[in-house]
């Protein structure tokens, strides 16, 4: 029997696909990290603002990443030698200014922002938010730029180097009692992103030389496909993320703590089952590009397939023995999280059907179908927000976000099916 197990995964897991998966084991550790030092060790209020603090890094990141990265990685897909340099040094800039100035704002603005929230500590977290935003520049570039080529082995790479010292900073810090606030867990953030930023500087020579030599072309080329993109992009981080900000206005950061709790022991879980999505989205767009439809068509189904399975056992877990979990992850110190927990687990066993769904409309050229699915998903999630929240606090924010990311799903995948009569169908040919 194992024989047979053995033999099968042999000569169906291909090196790309056992990196995606060994890439996937990396945020997973990442959050088991986070889970069961950060989240533990530091104080709720705490937390609390350093949850605040993600949720505006979040939100640049979409604004920036939105509108640059998946138009990146479809035409770096496509492109080779001399037009694959144009577009990267015209991503770059883009890149560099869409995030960079918009963090500067945030950052002047911080003690507004911490006065309308009722946080106080939270203006001097945003103070470091430029600085954050910089240290992540080479990281991200290269990131897309080697999922594009495939080059899931050096991706995986990319995510081990800031793990590695995030962990070495973490436990030493703890050991001697100084992990005791958010500003302590951004330092060390920023610290593991230079040393990523290092190796991607390396890892990007290999493809491609870099030079100046922006272009109006690409650059229009870039903004036409990321007006769609940086929808979808907004999207998730409002259905995401708006929650966080509205549950601080309304209650108050240690109320979102005992939030993020919950919803951070399901999402390091989710992490395992998106494995998929890296290589769904290159893939779809080189199959598409050769007019091969039944190949996207099996990509689809495969990337549901995959992600399915191993959320699957995931999700009972967190379902049926929320409390057991909780208490071995914190040691009852958010022991009244359970009810949220359970939901979560719902919204992670729903998620890949939007998330893969996603990638194929991207991969296909179509990010146009991907937001009108994630613009019906969050006005829903806004909508419900602002009715639960005040009612149910914390709990009604996680319901919230599962109807969205159930409608979401729901939405894409009839799309794909009316628009591009894509739907999820295995190639027997294969």
């Amino acid at each position: 029997m194992i024989e047979l197990v053995v033999r099968h995964l042999k000569r169906h897991l291909s090196p790309n696909k056992l990196y995606a998966l060994l890439n996937k084991v990396v945020p997973t550790l990442n959050g088991l990290l986070t889970v069961f030092i950060i989240i533990r060790g530091i104080p709720q209020y705490e937390f609390g603002l350093l949850t605040l603090f993600n949720t505006f890094d979040m939100g640049i990141l979409a604004l920036s990443g939105g509108l640059v990265f998946q138009a990146m990685q479809k035409y770096a897909a496509e492109s080779q030698g001399v037009k694959l340099q144009e577009l990267v040094s015209n991503s770059v800039f883009l890149y560099t200014v869409l995030s960079f100035i918009p963090a500067v704002i945030v950052s002047l603005s911080g003690p507004l922002i911490a006065k309308s929230l009722n946080a106080p500590g939270l203006s001097a977290l945003l103070a470091l938010l430029p600085i954050y935003v910089v240290s992540q520049w080479g990281r991200k570039v290269a990131y897309y730029l080697l999922l594009a080529k495939e080059k899931v082995f050096e991706v995986f790479l990319l995510d081990l180097v800031p793990l590695i010292v995030t962990a070495f900073l973490v436990f030493s810090l703890f050991v001697g009692g100084q992990l005791n606030s958010a500003k302590v867990v951004i330092v060390i953030r920023i610290i593991a992103n230079l040393a990523a930023g290092i190796l991607s500087l390396s890892l990007i020579a290999r493809l491609v030389r870099f030079k100046w030599t922006l272009s109006r072309g690409w650059l229009s080329k870039l903004l036409d496909f990321g007006k769609y993109t940086i929808g979808t992009t907004l999207g998730t981080i409002i259905y995401s993320r708006i929650d966080t900000v509205m549950i601080t206005y309304f209650f108050d950061p240690i109320t979102l703590a005992l939030y993020s709790s919950a919803r951070g022991i399901a999402e390091f879980f989710k992490n395992v089952a998106q494995a998929a999505n890296m290589i769904v989205l290159p893939r779809a767009a080189n199959l598409f590009s050769k007019g091969d439809t039944r190949g996207v068509e099996d990509i689809y189904f495969k990337g549901l397939a995959y992600s399915v399975a191993l959320v699957v056992p995931i999700s009972a877990v967190l379902l049926l023995m929320p409390e057991f979990i909780l208490q071995l992850a914190y040691k009852g110190k958010y022991d009244e999280s359970a009810d949220i927990l359970r939901i979560f687990a719902l919204c992670a066993l729903l998620s890949p059907l939007g998330s893969i769904g996603s990638s194929i409309a991207g991969g296909v050229g179509k990010p146009q179908l991907t937001f009108l699915a994630m613009s019906t998903s969050v006005a829903t999630n806004i909508l419900l927000n602002l009715v639960l929240i005040p009612r149910y606090a914390a709990v009604g924010a996680a319901i919230a976000t599962l109807v969205s990311i159930t409608i979401g799903g729901l939405a894409i995948t009839i799309l794909l099916r009316k628009r591009l009569a894509l739907t999820p169908k295995p190639n027997r040919l294969s």
